[in-house]
């Protein structure tokens, strides 16, 4: 159940930030200020590459930082969340 609630909660992050990137960073802070306890980085790091194998999230690239990383929420994501 934890999994799921750290997959629709960052679905819904990015679906809020949505039509702009969040950077990563920002993903996690806001992740962590809805999970209790709060979601580690390893527990963070599995679920996003969760979400973006399946295609719901993808990593968008910065045109000023190159070790910026962004994410946004695709169309199936968005979908996804209607669900």
């Amino acid at each position: 159940m934890r999994r799921t609630n750290i997959r629709r909660a960052v679905l819904d992050i990015l679906e809020c930030a949505s039509p702009l990137a969040e950077p990563e960073g920002q993903l996690l802070l806001e992740l962590n200020g809805r999970m209790r306890p709060p979601a580690g980085m390893a527990e963070c790091d599995e679920e996003i590459l969760f979400l973006q194998s399946r295609g719901f999230i993808a990593r968008v690239p910065d045109a000023l930082d190159d070790s910026l990383v962004k994410w946004c929420i695709t169309e199936a994501g968005k979908a996804m969340l209607r669900q």
